[in-house]
């Protein structure tokens, strides 16, 4: 079985690190808040610290060169890093979702420099030709136009594009052309494919959020299923190696922000540790 080499090992686990942002926003109670409702228990991010540590441990120079050679190792290190990088998107998509708040913004800022070039020379063209109609029907202030909810604006913006539209061969002489009418149609068309985005984005967000536990819990069944069971091998010949990584599977309980205590059936002592006994 061909196996990567430690140097490569060691740069895939730079890029299957947690990201720490994601994972440690605010505390409440024993709850990780990710915002808009969406939270991450506390434990769950006590068994993350841990997964991440003990990757660490494999991770380090002297210690990778001492698994790469073994078939088995390498396949539970590379499923332990798939996971962890799913664990990274999940906790990407829980804390910033799709970045649809982001879209709305600027599909927004986008909308209002397009309506208001039109608007003003809307206004400019009904007020010369005595027009009190259309002028109504244009007469916005351009800290306005765009203001509310997305229904109205669409509502309000659509309005003004038919009266440019209507009156578009006269509009010419004023700077608006044909192609400024078409960019903003486009412009009012993009905003409103939008107006479902921020409940969508907060489902996708949800989902990710109850994901995450899961995930989190088969990385850690891959090292206790899986990668305990090798490091017996290392206890006389690599009792460094050995002690680190099983120091790394305890869970501690960062409860308030504090390393207080192991959680219950948490093995401080490897030694000790039956090879059936789960750390986590």
């Amino acid at each position: 079985m061909a196996t990567n080499s430690a140097g490569t090992r060691l740069a895939m686990a730079g890029n299957c690190r947690i990201n720490k942002r994601a994972s440690v926003k605010t505390s409440r109670g024993n709850h990780r808040d990710y915002g808009n409702g969406v939270r991450m228990k506390t434990s769950d991010q006590n068994r993350l610290n841990m997964v991440t540590t003990t990757r660490s441990v494999l991770a380090k120079p002297d210690y990778a060169s001492l698994w790469d050679d073994i078939p088995a190792f390498t396949d539970s290190v590379d499923k332990l890093d798939a996971k962890i990088t799913q664990i990274n998107q999940q906790s990407q998509i829980a804390e910033n979702g799709s970045g649809a708040a982001d879209a709305k913004k600027l599909a927004r800022a986008t909308l209002c420099k397009s309506v208001c070039e039109v608007m003003g020379a809307v206004q400019v063209y009904a007020a010369k030709n005595a027009d009190a109609e259309l002028g109504a029907k244009v007469g916005y202030a351009p800290s306005k136009v765009v203001a509310g909810k997305i229904t109205e604006v669409i509502a309000r913006c659509r309005t003004i594009w038919t009266a440019a539209n209507d009156n578009a061969d006269a509009l010419t002489d004023l700077g608006i052309t044909a192609a400024k009418l078409t960019a903003l149609k486009k412009a009012i068309d993009a905003f409103d494919k939008l107006k479902n985005a921020p409940r969508e984005d907060q489902s996708e967000r949800s989902a990710a959020g109850k994901l995450l536990p899961v995930a989190i819990g088969e990385a850690v069944a891959i090292l206790g299923d899986e990668l305990d069971g090798l490091m017996p091998q290392f206890q006389d010949a690599n009792p460094n190696f050995y002690n680190g990584y099983f120091a790394a599977r305890v869970v501690v309980d960062l409860r308030g922000g504090h390393a207080d205590k192991a959680q219950p059936g948490a093995v401080a002592d490897p030694a000790a540790a039956p090879l059936t006994k789960k750390v986590a």
